[in-house]
Parts: C-alpha cells; structure tokens; sequence
C-alpha cells in the first residue's frame, strides 16, 4: 500500500486511509477553532469568481480514448515503444477567473486557494458546513502579485499544483536523464491532471467551488529553486528534500471545526463561494 503505482488498486487503502482521516480529525477538534485574523487578509477582497470553459461556471467531462506508453513503466528489451489503448475519465480544458479587489495603496503578495466540494449528499440534502469541509478537495494553491486597485487573475486548469506533468520513460529512468537516487518513485507523487475534478452526472451536479487569497508573506516558507526536484504537486507531495512550501497545515482553512449554520455566513471578504457544475457527457 506505500505505493502510489499500486495503492488505489487495494480496496482495503480506502478504509485504511478512512481511519487515518478519522484519527487526525478528532485530534483537529482538540485545536482551537480559526479566527477571523487566522483567516482574514487586511484589504483585499474577492470581488468575483468564474470558470471560463465551453459554457460559463460549468465543466464537461466525458471518457476519452487515449494510448497508454508502457514504456513509462517496463522495460521490453526492444527498440520502439510499446503502447495500449484505453479510456479514462477526462475534461474539458478550463480555467479560473479571479477578480481581486486590492484596497491598499502597496503591492500585495497572496496566495491563492481553489477548493471544489459537492453542494448536496447522494440523498439530495444540503451539507451543512463542518461536514463540507471534510469533503473539499485543493484543485490548486497559487501565488499571485496584487497590484493596488482591481486584479484580474486568470488561471488555467492545466497549470494546477496538484496534478502531474507526464512521468519520465523507462529508458530515460536507465539513462539517469534528469532524476537522482530516490527521485523517481517521489516524482509519481500527484494527480493526473485529467483526474483532477469529479466525473459528475449527466445532469448537471452542483458543486461550491471555493477561493480564498491569504496573506503570502505569511505563507512563505522558502522559494523554490532550480536543485528542487518534482514541484508539480507541492500542494500533495510537498518539495523533495525542502520544506513544506506553506506555514498553513494542509487543507487549511478547512482542516478545523467550523461554527456556522451556513458557508455564506462563515465567508470572509477575502474569500469567495460560487456555485459550478459538472457536467458528464456520454456521447463520442
């Protein structure tokens, strides 16, 4: 199971990783709960948020026919590659449109946080806020330069720091092109990025999509710099051989108990909820 090849592959990972979830969030309860100084960012404000795809705030997913090179993983003995085709889940390529509001008369550094959670449980009931948070999922985590005035930042789906780039072949892995000992198997940490959001329905499901931009100076760790290994997936996997590049623990803001009788209430100005959906597509 301490492989990310072959752990989804197990169905006792999920209970596994269930119980370690479960653990860690009645140690999360003994902390004190946030504060609005905790999670508030003096003079900038969201002021919208929106997904630029085919149709605004809604996303298509459908199941594509791809080639998979097991060349990534073994080696045949032979020149040339060795390729299968298969289908999986994928989407429509889109990206965030964050408008910010910058109040003061400095330049800001923040970071920026997108979180996707379901708006109703599989019954059609509306999740109440403490259990919400345990159902976000980071789409991305991001720092951005806040000029004074209005900003307008637009993100692609593609540039997500949870997601992978494409996994070094086998003959690349013999060659020693580009990795160090031990940098091969931490490099696999991560999503694909066409698993990076919810198949959906055919419907239409309703999903919060969630940003919140906090101080980054605050955040700051250390930068990044050109010996760090694998930076695809830092909100995941954290940086090979440096430090967690966020002061936040993972999952913030969502990581504590939440007091609120709905997510609008607990909001803060720099924070924003919009409603999207996902939208599955069974056609070819």
């Amino acid at each position: 199971m301490d492989d990310s090849a072959t752990s989804l592959r197990d169905p006792i990972f999920y209970r596994w990783h269930r119980f370690i979830d479960d653990m860690f969030n009645e140690y999360k309860k003994k902390l004190p709960r946030y504060t609005k100084d905790d999670l508030g960012f003096n003079g900038v404000e969201i002021e919208s948020v929106r997904v630029n795809a085919h149709q605004e705030n809604v996303v298509t997913t459908r199941f594509e026919e791809d080639t998979l090179d097991l060349s990534n993983s073994m080696n045949f003995g032979r020149k040339g590659a060795v390729k299968i085709r298969y289908h999986h889940l994928d989407h429509e390529p889109f990206s965030h449109e964050i408008r910010v509001q910058n109040n003061t008369t400095k330049v800001n550094h923040g970071t920026v946080r997108i979180f996707l959670a379901p708006v109703c449980d599989e019954l059609g009931n509306v999740i109440k806020i403490d259990e919400l948070r345990r159902l976000m999922i980071e789409l991305d985590r991001f720092h951005t330069t806040l000029n004074p005035g209005l900003n307008t930042i637009v993100r692609s789906s593609r540039d997500s720091s949870v997601t992978i780039s494409t996994e070094r072949k086998f003959e690349q892995l013999l060659k020693g092109e580009g990795t160090t000992e031990h940098s091969t198997e931490y490099c696999s940490c991560g999503w694909p990025n066409h698993l990076l959001i919810p198949k959906g329905n055919d419907k239409g499901m309703d999903f919060h999509l969630f940003v919140m931009v906090t101080d980054h100076l605050s955040d700051l760790v250390g930068q990044l710099t050109d010996k760090n290994i694998c930076t695809d997936a830092v909100s995941y996997c954290g940086v090979k051989d440096d430090l967690y590049p966020d002061r936040k623990a993972m999952g913030f803001p969502f990581d504590r108990s939440i007091v609120a009788d709905t997510v609008k209430e607990w909001l803060l100005p720099n924070m924003s909820l919009t409603k999207v959906k996902i939208l599955h597509s069974s056609g070819q």
